[in-house]
């Protein structure tokens, strides 16, 4: 199954955004300021939290009982919003850096200029703050605001080991 197949299968089958995984329009790219720090809050929030998709170029519905499923395929215009932008403005607008972010165009014409950005979103080895200076997480369909606690339990998340137990006869 190809990667428009498997969009236009979430389409279809009306798969739910979750904590996992978010649908933006193509109206969600933007060269401004407030769109990029909208994009790093998303992904940040992501890394924060388990790990994530972002699919940049599906909108949801707009009425409020089917807010959070896809709707239809909204085209990103790559000439303008290329995929090498996309990944200069989240390495750019997240310190640190969130490594190993995968970032797949999704042709959606024979002409090959209107793409969905499907954006992958590893778990995050230390807490990431986006461009307002604030640490964000996924909460259910949106991107929230972290507690003091929550970013140094993130933080340590390298520094801690998991406990093991071995016994021997």
């Amino acid at each position: 199954m190809s990667d428009r197949e498997k969009i236009e299968n979430y389409i279809i089958n009306g798969i739910e955004e979750n904590t996992h995984l978010d649908y933006k329009g193509a109206g969600s790219l933007g060269k401004n300021d407030s769109k990029k720090k909208e994009i790093s809050k998303d992904v940040s929030a992501f890394a924060n939290s388990d790990g994530g998709t972002i699919i940049y170029g599906v909108l949801e519905y707009d009425q409020k009982e089917k807010s959070h499923l896809p709707e239809k395929i909204d085209p990103v215009n790559r000439i303008e919003f290329t995929k090498e932008w996309l990944e200069q403005v989240i390495n750019s607008n997240i310190s640190p850096k969130v490594p190993n972010v995968i970032i797949t165009p999704v042709d959606i014409d024979s002409n090959k200029n209107h793409v969905v950005y499907v954006v992958e979103i590893p778990k995050g080895n230390t807490a990431h703050q986006a461009k307002d200076k604030r640490y964000y997480k996924r909460y259910n369909f949106e991107s929230v605001a972290m507690e003091d606690w929550e970013v140094k339990d993130i933080i340590n998340r390298v520094r801690t080991t998991d406990p093991f137990l071995y016994f021997q006869t």
